[in-house]
């Protein structure tokens, strides 16, 4: 693969993070229209519809064709949006005051108080630990480290003698 192609697919990579999260905060601007809303929705579920016919089991390749149609499909939709409703968006992701800001935030919040509350359950710490099952009993003759156990040492020592 040539070291342009590379790098094109590297700068995907790196820009697709980006444009999620602008079409995430434009999708939910009441100022976006619906159509353009409907049509990214429509296009993505379209592209990770398990049944299209996309040669998943091409390594690399497969995977990237649907990261490329992915990025095209909300590129497409971030383009589409009004520039100024665009470009406040935009600053307010890099001020990270967003709409995706906020809702990363509060679903974290959401976990984290979640598990305090599972933590904190009745029963949830009262239940009785089961002790796991004690080993099997190890043989002498595995205890040993030259192999031979001490129980099978005459044993050992008779069969060398008969050498």
């Amino acid at each position: 693969m040539p070291t342009s192609r590379l790098k094109r697919i590297r700068s995907l990579l790196l820009e697709l993070p980006q444009q999620i999260r602008l079409a995430y905060c434009l999708a939910r601007d009441p100022r976006t229209p619906a159509a353009s809303k409907a049509a990214l929705g429509g296009a993505l579920a379209v592209i990770l519809n398990p049944l299209v016919d996309i040669p998943m089991w091409i390594p690399v390749v497969g995977q990237m064709d649907t990261v490329g149609l992915a990025l095209l499909a909300v590129r497409t939709f971030n383009l589409q949006v009004d520039p100024e409703v665009r470009a406040e968006v935009e600053e307010q992701i890099r001020l990270r005051q967003s709409v995706f800001d906020r809702d990363l935030a509060q679903g974290a919040a959401t976990a984290r108080r979640l598990s305090q509350l599972l933590r904190r359950a009745p029963g949830a710490s009262e239940a009785p630990r089961e002790e796991p099952p004690a080993p099997p009993p190890v043989p002498a003759w595995y205890r040993s480290g030259s192999g031979v156990g001490e129980e099978d040492a005459p044993i050992a020592a008779g069969a060398a003698a008969e050498e």
